[in-house]
């Protein structure tokens, strides 16, 4: 499995637990509004916790491909 690949599944899992804590919908937790960049701060302190080799650009297209509405 490539780091790429290991990076998109847990920025997912880390995306859906969010969601799920907060008891709205996957789209609605990272919609565009305060809430939703804070959730996308939470997700990248993750992500960048969990993968200290990847660069802050790499993490921030990740979110942004993944995580965005």
């Amino acid at each position: 499995m490539s780091h790429r690949t290991e990076a998109e599944n847990f920025t997912l899992r880390v995306g859906r637990q969010h969601a799920s804590a907060c008891g709205v919908a996957f789209v609605a937790a990272f919609g565009d509004t305060l809430s939703g960049d804070l959730a996308r701060l939470q997700v990248r302190r993750r992500v960048r916790r969990a993968f200290p080799s990847m660069s802050p650009k790499s993490v921030d297209d990740l979110i942004e491909e993944l995580l965005t509405p």
